[in-house]
């Protein structure tokens, strides 16, 4: 649409789905590749498992906050591809690749460090050895996820999805093969066990983020955007401009995921199968979130190109029906969670088993919460997408810190250890804490919507 157009609720959604369909796609692509390699692991044995987790956890910690950060490129070349500014595009990308170079050294170094606190956890010297071996190989992944990163984000922010898409379908395939080569010794290559999904990340990342630089720098549809031009040079307001936006985003994921880490130690005091039905239920709630996630971003994208078009209404639209398409969908996904919980458990276990009786019975009831969750995990997390659009990225922080925080873990351990709901108290504390933050972004969207005009989009996409 030109500045001029007047934007409708059919258009809007014709955007959305065109925009937001092949970034969901892409997102349960890579999804499904971690169900896998999590599968290749358990044939090791309970000691490789068991180091996966630990490493797992950091690596998950670390990549939320970084990459959190990361993501601002998305949000400024969207504001600057709605206003056609391809010379701000340009300098937004150098300053893009000087921020994953600050990037990766601090992944970096902190990953290094991690051996001394994994050795705090008191887990068996072989385990403390496999996990030691599977961070040094995820080091390497390190340059070549950052710059996928980045590249996707660009491609994102200039509407450019469905190569989004393309990139995780030629990724994956080559992806779980190479990993099953690596990890199992099979046609020649060496044996390195769990190593091998690190060295196998690295190895598909870094030819990838080759390939695509090579496209980026032949092809005539992407060298008018000049993306290489000015990384030489640091442009000291474009790159705050990127820390300002970016680094409250990865600090909310960074607070978000470790709630679900401190629940999960607060469930391991009802026992181990309490604990393994909150694991099994939490993989099935974070493939839904992938999903919101994937439509947060949409809507991200759509404010920022009606935010570089001045268009107020657009920004309206883009929003609601972010919201509208999300919530139809997960409110299917919340339906059938409680509807049918045996489905989704028998990929997991055995559910005519009378052994398996009592972690059925748990899991269910956790399943069928979760469905709650999302239901307002929906409105949270998109509109968590238009405030970034709207580049408002600390208010969702501190919005995420009041109601996982403060409101969710409190309420938490008020239902699952004073009333001694155990653990459907404390998903039902977290369901709560959730939803209040659902309240307080919503109420925070109508007070900037209500003080939008031109003026206020040009001193944002600037």
């Amino acid at each position: 649409m030109s500045q001029n157009t007047t934007p409708s609720i059919r258009s809007e959604i014709k955007e959305s789905l065109t925009l937001g369909l092949p970034l969901i796609s892409s997102q349960l692509i890579y999804a499904c590749s971690g169900f896998i390699g999590t599968a290749m692991v358990a044939r090791l044995g309970e000691e490789a498992l068991a180091a996966s987790i630990l490493v797992s956890m950091t690596w998950m910690t670390l990549s939320v906050l970084f990459f959190g950060i990361v993501n601002a490129v998305s949000v400024l070349v969207s504001h600057q591809f709605g206003a056609k500014n391809v010379s701000a595009i340009s300098e937004i990308m150098g300053q893009s690749f000087i921020l994953g170079i600050l990037v990766s050294i601090a992944m970096g170094l902190v990953l290094l460090s991690m051996p001394f606190f994994l050795h705090l956890t008191k887990q068996p010297p072989e385990v403390l050895r496999l996990a030691h071996q599977y961070m040094f190989a995820l080091l390497w992944t390190i340059p070549g996820l950052i710059l996928l990163i980045i590249y996707e984000q660009f491609l994102a922010g200039i509407n450019q999805v469905k190569f989004v898409l393309r990139i995780s379908l030629l990724i994956v395939p080559i992806e779980i093969p190479l990993i099953y080569l690596l990890i199992f010794g099979k046609y020649g290559f060496p044996k390195l066990g769990i190593a091998g999904i690190g060295y196998g990340f690295a190895i598909t990342y870094t030819l990838t983020a080759v390939v695509l630089t090579f496209i980026f720098l032949t092809s005539k549809n992407y060298q008018k955007y000049g993306i290489f031009s000015n990384f030489k040079k640091i442009n000291f307001n474009w790159l705050f401009e990127l820390i300002r936006v970016g680094l409250p985003m990865g600090c909310m994921h960074l607070i978000e995921v470790s709630t679900f880490a401190i629940i999960t130690f607060w469930l391991a005091k009802f026992g181990t199968t309490v604990l393994a039905a909150h694991q099994i239920v939490f993989q099935y709630l974070g493939f839904t979130i992938t999903l919101v996630f994937a439509m947060s971003q949409t809507v991200t994208i759509r404010v920022g190109h009606a935010v570089g078009r001045l268009h107020t209404q657009g920004i309206q639209y883009a929003i609601y029906v972010g919201m509208g398409l999300s919530f139809i969908c997960v409110a299917f996904i919340a339906l059938a969670f409680y509807l049918i919980p045996t489905f989704f458990l028998s990929l997991d276990v055995n559910v005519h088993d009378n052994a398996n009786k009592e972690l059925i019975y748990y899991a269910s009831i956790l399943l069928a919460i979760s469905g709650v969750l999302i239901l307002f995990d929906n409105f949270r997390i998109i509109g968590f997408g238009a405030l970034r659009g709207l580049k408002d990225t600390r208010f969702p922080m501190y919005a995420s810190f009041i109601s996982f925080w403060l409101i969710g873990l409190t309420a938490a351990y008020l239902l699952g250890f004073v009333l001694n709901w155990q653990a459907a108290g404390i998903w039902w504390g977290l369901a709560f804490g959730i939803g209040c933050g659902a309240i307080i972004v919503f109420i925070r969207l109508q007070f900037l919507l209500k003080r939008l005009d031109e003026n206020t989009l040009i001193k944002i996409r600037k």
